[in-house]
């Protein structure tokens, strides 16, 4: 039986071709510098500020940055804390759709990715952001905006990145940024002061030592 999708057989379907793969690219340094600039005006009327913890631990070199995920304003928030250490963004492929979209997530460093499914390539686009390109990746382990500012399950598999990638991981918690333009109000702007608390959560020595539901279960209650 053949199965018809807008006029094309399930044969023709599995005829159209991906778009072929691209490395990642180390993001600009202009466009970085664009989108700090850019998000002050945000960050000054929320009267952000942010703690650290173990961040005199981390030298600098390239780390997986996980942060929790609820608007907007989190990418702002990145940009902020992270000014003077290169990343690259972890994306949906949704992001890059567009006149003029992809080239400049790319530029931007943006690693596109399909939500809620395994990705091997997503895998190996960070651990070549991290090994030769010698930059940071930042990723969202939540895969989406949260729709009533509390945190969703994180996939199982985690860990085991962790365990593959060997790098430090560094953690952001996010306060304030859900009440400044939640989901369910349409994104609309509210008055709201957001911080944030930045945490050196793993040593690559620590997550050698440690297995895979270890890892998970001290992500999960960070």
């Amino acid at each position: 039986m053949k199965i018809a999708v807008k006029n094309k057989s399930y044969e023709d379907v599995l005829k159209i071709k991906k778009p072929a793969h691209k490395n990642p690219i180390k993001p600009w340094g202009f466009l970085r510098w664009v989108i700090r600039v850019g998000s002050l005006p945000s960050l000054i009327k929320t009267k952000f500020s942010y703690t650290t913890e173990r961040m005199e631990e981390w030298n600098g070199e390239p780390a997986l940055i996980l942060m929790n995920h609820s608007s907007f304003t989190d990418l702002k928030i990145v940009h902020a804390i992270f000014k003077k250490t290169p990343f690259c963004i972890v994306t949906t492929t949704d992001g890059f759709i567009g006149f003029g979209m992809s080239l400049l997530m790319r530029l931007i460093g943006c690693i596109p990715t399909q939500k809620f499914v395994t990705d091997a390539t997503l895998v190996r686009d960070i651990h070549y952001a991290l090994t030769e390109l010698k930059c940071s990746v930042l990723m969202f382990p939540e895969a989406s905006y949260s729709f009533d500012g509390t945190a969703t399950p994180l996939p199982e598999s985690l860990g085991k990145c962790l365990k593959l990638l060997q790098v430090p991981v560094i953690h952001v918690m996010a306060n304030g940024a859900f009440a400044r333009d939640p989901l369910y109000n349409g994104l609309q702007i509210r008055k709201a002061k957001v911080s944030a608390h930045v945490k050196y959560l793993f040593k690559p020595e620590e997550i050698k030592e440690k297995h895979a539901k270890v890892l998970n279960a001290e992500l999960a209650e960070a």
